[in-house]
């Protein structure tokens, strides 16, 4: 019954509001006035069998002689019907009170609000209200032989009937406010049930206006409120995604830019370092010392300088090929020894650093997972484990231990680097394969994102999982070849 009201719309529950008020108060009118009617009928039943008795019974008395009216037989019937009849007298022609239930009365000249002169036997009758109680009063003619020998004189009170009628007219009041209360909270429910998630939309929209597109309201019922609050959570799904295309579109452009602007830059860096590396070989032919001890330390600097030279011009290399299409040249190999060799070229920093070098399952044959022979491109997969491994030392300032392993399961050779250094924070571990992305002082951020492209071209995967000073561990999954 309760998801049949929520599919409502609200014209119809405010239609059957409404009507079922509607007919709850017919109703109600109904059965009160059906209830007022019986108790009206029984009461004027009742107040007729009283006349009736009190007319036999003043009939068998005028018809006696004077002295033989009982009197008592009067006071008998009064105290029987309690309700309705004051008193009942016998008056002669002459308007006296011969015979009464009322013995104040007896003797005395009944006052007559009617004319009685007219000849005939009609019953007169009115009506008076004496001290607030409306009273009634009946004469009947005695007619015997066409003379009329007196009149029965009925006092009756209609304080049960106006009884009756107040507590109908009441009835109707209360049955009308308890209608009424009914239809005013059943509206004042109505009206919060309503209004309340309004303004839960009004101030969400609010929020949203204000830049806050994670709001969502909770959807109640299929009415028009429960729909325009789908819709308006739909819509502010459609905007956050609409923003972070956007967003994105914006990012791309920037990059764009950026990288339209240091691919020229690169070009023109690249021929002064070919130019510098070519000069430092000739400097050191040219001007080397001829002391053995200062040729040396000569050669020891050309050479740091040299290095330096071949490091900038590998990171322009890099950018440069990050923006063109890969060229791989792919052959059987095992993973074993291009990581070994990369790592061997590492050693001495390493060592510098105090950091201590642990490999696990590496090896040429099938008890090495790493000796696994995949289809790979050498020169860029090396530059692709060269990446990791200097990210992991750069990781670890101050020592720690270089970790890898291999493994080999479901048709992919897999190696895992895990480093003891800082860790990556969460907001930053999902950007760490955006291009130009860095957190390092020096580099430009296109490393692993090239790491990502090549390792992906080779049909494989690269994962990172990183905690906060507890360190990081990178995962490179490659097919295996058949």
């Amino acid at each position: 019954m309760t998801n049949i009201l929520s599919r409502l719309s609200l014209k119809t529950k405010l239609l059957l509001m409404m009507l079922s008020l509607c007919v709850l108060f017919i109703v109600s009118l109904y059965v009160l006035y059906a209830r007022a009617e019986k108790d009206l009928i029984d009461e004027v039943r009742k107040e007729t069998e009283e006349l009736t008795t009190a007319f036999q019974i003043s009939v068998e008395e005028i018809s006696k002689t004077d002295e033989d009216v009982d009197i008592e037989k009067f006071k008998q019937l009064i105290r029987s019907k309690k309700r309705g009849m004051r008193e009942i007298s016998v008056v002669n022609s002459d308007k006296e009170v011969i015979a009464s239930s009322n013995a104040a009365v007896i003797g005395k000249k009944l006052n007559i609000k009617a004319d009685t002169d007219k000849p005939g036997g009609n019953v007169v009758e009115y009506s008076s209200n004496e001290e607030g109680q409306m009273r009634y009063d009946i004469l009947l003619p005695i007619v015997v032989d066409r003379e009329r020998l007196g009149y029965i004189h009925l006092a009756t009170e209609f304080d049960d009937l106006s009884y009756l009628v107040r507590k109908n007219h009441i009835n109707r009041l209360i049955a009308t406010l308890v209608i009424f209360t009914i239809g005013i909270a059943a509206a004042m429910y109505l009206s919060k049930r309503y209004t309340d998630p309004i303004k839960e939309i009004a101030d969400a929209a609010h929020k949203v206006a204000a830049g806050d597109l994670s709001c969502r309201l909770p959807v109640r019922g299929g009415d028009e409120i429960g729909r325009l609050t789908q819709n308006f959570n739909d819509m502010v799904v459609k905007l956050g995604e609409r923003m972070t295309l956007e967003e994105r579109l914006k990012g791309a452009e920037h990059m764009s830019k950026i990288g339209t602007l240091a691919s020229g830059i690169a070009h023109e860096v690249r021929n002064p370092l070919n130019l510098i590396a070519l000069s430092i070989d000739q400097l050191r032919v040219v001007y080397a010392p001829e002391d053995s001890l200062r040729k040396k330390e000569f050669d020891g600097t050309m050479a740091v300088i040299k290095s330096e030279i071949e490091r900038l011009d590998g990171m322009v290399s890099n950018f440069l090929n990050f923006g063109r299409p890969l060229k791989l040249s792919l052959k059987g190999m095992a993973l074993g020894p291009i990581v070994e060799e990369t790592l061997s070229l590492l050693s001495e920093s390493c060592a510098e650093r105090k950091i201590t070098i642990e490999m696990n399952h590496l090896g040429d044959g099938e008890a090495g997972d790493a000796g696994k022979s995949v289809l790979a491109d050498y020169r860029h997969l090396k530059t692709c484990f060269l990446n990791v491994f200097l990210n992991a030392i750069q990781s670890m300032p101050e020592g720690g231990v270089l970790r890898v392993e291999s493994a080999a399961n479901d048709g992919f050779a897999t190696v895992k680097v895990h480093d003891t250094g800082c860790g990556i924070s969460p907001e930053n571990l999902g950007r760490v394969f955006d291009p130009y992305f860095t957190t390092k002082d020096i580099g430009i951020g296109i490393g692993l994102a090239l790491t990502k492209r090549v390792i992906e071209e080779h049909g494989g995967s690269i994962s990172i999982v990183s905690e906060l000073d507890r360190g990081t561990t990178v995962c490179i999954s490659l097919p295996v070849s058949t």
